[in-house]
Formats: C-alpha cells, structure tokens, sequence
C-alpha cells in the first residue's frame, strides 16, 4: 500500500476523526460501570438509553449515506463530528433518563454522518487495486477508540468523574472538526492529484430502487447486521458480564473490552489484505464475491470463541486467558466488519456508492439497535451468558449460510468456492 502527497493527508485526517467520532459514540458504554454504581441506574435504563442512540444512529447513516452522493462529504464529516461533541457536552448536564435518551438520540443523528463521508471520500481518492487494505486500515480506527477509549475513561473517571470526561470529549471532537474541515477535500481536482485504473465498469450507472436487487447484496447485508449485532453486544455488556455476572475486577473488564479492540486491528488489516490478495489470484471472480469468501473464515473462529467466552472463563480464569479470547473475539468480529462496506461500495457503481452503503449501513444498525434495549430485555429475563450463547449460535448460522450461498454462486466459475476458499 501506498499513499502519497494529499491521499497521505486526507487519509490520516479521516483516521484521526473517526477515532474522535467512534470514542464519544462509546462514551456511554465505556462509562456503564460509574453509571451503575454512581448514579445508580438499572440495566433497563442504560439500555434505553444506549438503544435510543443506535436508532437516531441508524436513521441518520442511512440519510446520511444518500446525502454523500450530493452534497459535500467533508462537510458531512466535519459538521457531524462538531454536532456529536455539543451533544456529547449537554449529555453531562442532566440526571433524567427520558432527558439522557433525548440526548443521546441527537447525537446518534450526529453521528451517522462519519463513516458514509469517510467512505465515499476514501473511494474517489483510493486506487482500486489497494481499496480493500486501505479501507480495512481506516476501519482500525473504531479499534484504536475502543481499546484506549475504556482504559482512558476509566482514568478520567477516577479523576475526574464522568462528567467532567464526557465534556473533554466533546470538546476535542469539536475542535477536530472545524480542523478536518480545512484539511479534507472531496475528490482529486486535477488528475495529477491521483492515480487510479477506473475500469469500464465502474462507470455504469443504476437506478437507487434496484440497489436490492443487486446479486447477493441482501445477504450482504443480513451478515452485516449480525456481525453488528456481535460487536456491539460484545462492547456494551462484555464488561459488565465479566464484572457482575462473573464477579472480576473492573480493570480486568477494562482489560478484556481492550484486548477486543486490539484484536480488531489484527483482523481488519488482515482481512483487507488479503481480501486484496485473493483477488489477485482470481481476477476472473467478481471483487465482492472473492470479499465474501474470506468471511467464512472469521464466522466460524467467531461461533467458538464466544462459546468460549461463556464456558471458559469463570472467576479463577488468567488475565492472559481472559485477554486471549477476546483477542480472538474482536479479530473475528472486526475482520468481517472492515470488509463489509467495501463489498457493499464493490457491489454497485460509484454514481450511487454512498446510497448503497447506507442501505448496508442500515442492516448494520439494526443489529446495533437489537444489541441495545433488546438485549438488556433478554438478559433481564434469563442473564447475560444465555445472550452471549444466542450470539455465538447466530454466527454459527451466518457461517453455514455462506457456505451453501457462495457454493452456488461460484458454481461457474473454475475451480467454484475451494480454490477461492482457500486462496489457491
């Protein structure tokens, strides 16, 4: 991978405040235990609080995603990281929880406008040939959030409280975002500003209403949404399952929702790697369909290592075992996830790339929603390792899905699913 001149600038630009965008939207979770034990709310009340969030975030995304197409991502991108920090500030002023959903939900409108900007911008300025790793590298971004994000909290809340946390947050955020405003650009002006093999393809237009229909972008985006579901079931009530349920330290909570994060990293740049490399090696394949491919890996090592999590670990578990198997958790989990937009964005052509991710984007937060107020009713009515068992058989199900799926549709194609499975 290279990348150079202004594609360096606008790359790193795109990291630093997507970082900014995903560690205020975690804000509150990275915050359940003082809100617990300091403030005294119920599991019922963080998970409307937290579902309130996902359903303005899933909104916003969507409509966000269709408005990249026409309007300038940059200023979708600067504008909403500004709105999620004022709304992250005014968060901290109040008790009511009917008043934190309030909220809570505008700035999961704000929200929804990073990564459907972030998308289209890295698309016009990304060459195809290294698109998958680039994109898996800028999707690490939510991982380096999320495994300083509950180490940092957890100090400023110590310290300072998590208020007083909550409002630093915002502020950076919105100081980032006028910075991001000056520094991003839309797209290349001259053709000197980039270098990329657009293939003839590419510049085949569709109408939005047949996005849909698209071959095989449905199950794209139910696996899409399960893997969301995943992640954020993992990242919202991991910590809380291991402090309460199990009854461990909250450092080793802290600890474990890190080593998630960390093994995200591993497995989103693996994953777009070598989603780049199998492509390489079957160029006659369509580019989402070999993507695809890869996902099967990941589902099945991500069924076992939650059925680990749930059975292993117990009270006398090592930090290092503890550690291992989220590791192995957030590889599985972040792999899938750093890939998925890009096979959405491959699936159509660029005319309509933002509105297509945003119809992917809005399965995914679905499963972010059912991992908020619908997780909390189930873990209410039984508890939290019977969820987590729900979770695993669901990636499970997902793995077999796309077995019998890419079977058939690699059929005509030499060598069918097991040359592209395992790389030949």
């Amino acid at each position: 991978m290279e990348l150079k001149g202004r594609q360096l600038i606008i790359f790193t630009s795109l990291y630093i405040s997507y970082t900014l965008y995903v560690y205020v939207r975690r804000s509150v979770a990275f915050s359940i235990p003082a809100l617990v034990t300091s403030e005294g709310f119920e599991k019922s009340q963080i998970g409307l609080i937290t579902s309130s969030q996902s359903i303005a975030y899933a909104i916003s995304k969507f409509v966000c995603g269709i408005l990249a197409d026409v309007v300038s991502p940059k200023a979708l991108n600067s504008g909403g990281l500004i709105l999620s920090g004022i709304t992250a500030i005014s968060f901290t002023g109040f008790n009511s929880t009917i008043v934190l959903c309030f909220w809570w939900f505008l700035n999961g409108l704000s929200q929804g406008a990073g990564w459907p900007a972030a998308a289209v911008i890295l698309k016009q300025w990304c060459p195809p040939t290294i698109f998958g790793t680039v994109w898996s590298i800028l999707s690490t971004s939510m991982n380096i959030a999320g495994t300083f994000g509950p180490l940092i909290t957890a100090t400023f809340i110590a310290s300072i409280g998590w208020r007083e946390s909550m409002r630093l947050a915002g502020m950076v955020s919105i100081l980032i975002g006028f910075i991001t405003f000056v520094l991003i650009k839309d797209k290349p002006v001259q053709s000197q500003d980039i270098s990329m093999n657009v293939k003839k393809e590419d510049t085949e237009s569709i109408s939005r209403w047949k996005i849909l229909r698209l071959p095989g972008f449905l199950g794209v985006c139910l696996c899409y949404m399960t893997v969301s579901l995943i992640q954020y079931g993992i990242i919202q009530w991991g910590q809380l399952y291991l402090v309460e349920d199990i009854g461990l330290s909250l450092l080793i909570g802290s600890g474990f929702v890190s080593s998630v994060e960390v093994g995200g990293i591993v497995g989103s740049f693996i994953a777009g790697y070598s989603s780049d490399h199998m492509i390489s090696k079957n160029s006659n394949i369509p580019q989402f369909l070999v993507r695809k491919t890869l996902w099967i890996h990941f589902f099945i090592v991500l069924g076992v290592a939650l059925y680990s999590f749930i059975t292993v670990i117990d009270k006398d578990s090592s930090k290092m075992l503890i550690s291992l198997i989220g590791f192995i958790i957030g590889f599985a989990i972040y792999g899938p996830i750093s890939i998925a937009g890009v096979i959405a964005l491959e699936s159509s052509p660029k005319n309509i790339s933002g509105t297509t991710y945003a119809v992917a984007a809005l399965f995914s937060n679905i499963g972010i929603f059912l991992a908020g107020l619908p997780f909390s009713y189930i873990a209410k009515q039984y508890d939290l390792q019977t969820t987590f068992f729900i979770l695993g058989t669901f990636s499970i199900i997902m793995f077999l899905y796309l077995i019998f799926k890419l079977k058939y549709e690699l059929s005509s194609y030499r060598g069918g699913l097991m040359k592209v499975l395992f790389m030949k």
